[in-house]
């Protein structure tokens, strides 16, 4: 609904340019009024659609979790979490938990979200 309203905006600012151009030639005072509405309009739309595009990408991010498997080297001990910012494969994270031995990052994987109840 608000995307067809977006655009019908768009495509009515446009029309408004329009006329404003071709009045503009025949030296009618409202073609810049018509010019001002079509680009206020313009500029409204398009940041109503750039809205709406940050808000999906949001949704689409948060119906999946990020997972880091940590990974020892020298005993096998293997651990997942969640993933943080900073986080790459085959980061050197310190001494193993197990044997101190070096612990690296060996994969991050997504999942997606389980819904309660379907």
């Amino acid at each position: 609904m608000a995307l067809m309203f977006s655009l019908a905006v768009l495509a009515y600012s446009a029309w408004l340019i329009y006329g404003a151009a071709s009045s503009y030639d025949e030296g009618k005072a409202e073609s810049l009024y018509n010019l001002a509405l079509g680009v206020m309009g313009v500029l409204l739309a398009l940041s109503s659609l750039t809205t709406m595009r940050r808000r999906i990408q949001a949704a689409r991010a948060q119906s999946t979790r990020t997972f880091t498997v940590e990974f020892c080297e020298k005993c096998g001990f293997k651990s997942v979490r969640e993933f943080r910012v900073g986080d790459y494969v085959h980061k050197r994270l310190g001494p193993c938990r197990q044997c101190s031995g070096e612990l690296l990052i060996e994969m991050i994987y997504s999942e997606p979200l389980r819904r309660e109840g379907f």
